[in-house]
């Protein structure tokens, strides 16, 4: 999916008099590189999250009968989370320094310097969630932070700074400036362009699919960092009776369930916002499609072939013998 969305990028970018090869590889080095790593970061936060919900349904939770996989999971999932958020946001700053005119800041879009980024942030935050493996405990039928006010305190903070706010900061100030960006370019372009310029409605796309994805990353996370405030808040409350305790288990399981939204819903953002995602989309699936129709196709005119040959193998052989003794008789 990031390669289609490579593919809009590249003709938005061709429209802004760039070089088109030079683009791609540009875009494919280090804006998708940001890209991909968050798109497999999602599958891994699918796979942590779901799994252990789903095989809860038919035997008991492990989050609850083994403190080990508690604090495990938690501290996977807690990652895979803030790495995908940070990956995008990084991605969006990709967006922004490849539709900037200084040539000085499109050199940070770079290969080099995006692998480093990741490096980056996996490094950060596998030290800064290190907290979940030391305090995570298991109290009846919740998992989680229990009777630490420090920790409880600190793990909202960082979540919501660190993981809501931030992340989205960071969003909507490219979003600007990518907008800032193109209106200049367009407008330079119309200055300097003899014929009429009209509008490529690529850029406006561009700004869609950023814009919807934002607005789609506040709405998916604001449940859970409303979730964290209620724990941090709660934790103080000593001798927390059991229907206490299931109502925010139950408050936690549907924060969670608003996060898996996000990783899941960037293939139907493109697809519903951009008619060129659509094209592309459909241009793949009929060249996958078929390049699969032809190897079948030379399958079977090979297998047919082959065929023939080996039936024809036995009349030569029994041919030959025949031939032999009517030149013996001649």
């Amino acid at each position: 999916m990031h390669k289609l969305c490579i593919r809009l990028y590249v003709k938005t970018r061709w429209l802004l008099g760039l070089n088109a090869i030079q683009i791609h590889d540009e875009l494919t080095a280090a804006y998708g590189q940001d890209f991909f790593a968050a798109s497999v970061d999602h599958l891994i936060t699918l796979i942590v999250g779901i799994v252990p919900v789903l095989y809860s349904l038919v035997h008991s939770d492990p989050q609850i009968q083994s403190l080990v996989f508690c604090k495990l999971r938690g501290y996977i999932f807690q990652l895979c989370l803030m790495f995908s958020r940070w990956f995008i946001a990084f991605a969006c700053i990709d967006r922004y320094v490849l539709t900037s005119d200084d040539v000085n800041l499109r050199n940070f879009a770079k290969p080099k310097i995006a692998y480093r980024i990741i490096i980056i942030i996996i490094s950060f935050w596998s030290i800064i969630c290190s907290h979940r493996i030391i305090f995570y405990d298991i109290k009846g039928n919740f998992c989680g932070i229990i009777d630490n006010m420090v920790a409880a305190l600190y793990h909202s903070f960082y979540v919501i700074i660190g993981g809501g706010i931030f992340p989205a900061i960071i969003m909507i100030i490219c979003a600007w400036l990518i907008r800032r960006n193109l209106e200049y370019k367009y407008k330079k372009r119309i200055q300097y362009s003899v014929r009429s310029y009209q509008r490529n409605p690529l850029d406006r796309q561009i700004l869609n699919i950023l814009i919807i994805q934002i607005i789609c990353y506040i709405i998916f996370t604001t449940p859970q960092l409303c979730n964290l405030v209620f724990i941090a808040i709660s934790v103080p409350i000593s001798n927390q009776s059991n229907e206490y305790l299931a109502i925010e288990s139950f408050s936690t399981f549907l924060a969670e369930l608003m996060l898996y939204l996000f990783p899941v819903t960037s293939f139907y953002l493109y697809t519903l916002t951009s008619h060129t995602f659509r094209k592309e989309l459909i241009k793949s699936i009929r060249s996958i499609v078929g390049q699969n129709d032809r190897i079948t196709s030379v399958i079977n005119r090979r297998s047919v072939v082959y065929h023939i040959e080996h039936q024809q193998s036995p009349i030569n052989t029994c041919s030959n013998p025949v031939t032999n003794s009517l030149m013996e008789i001649k």
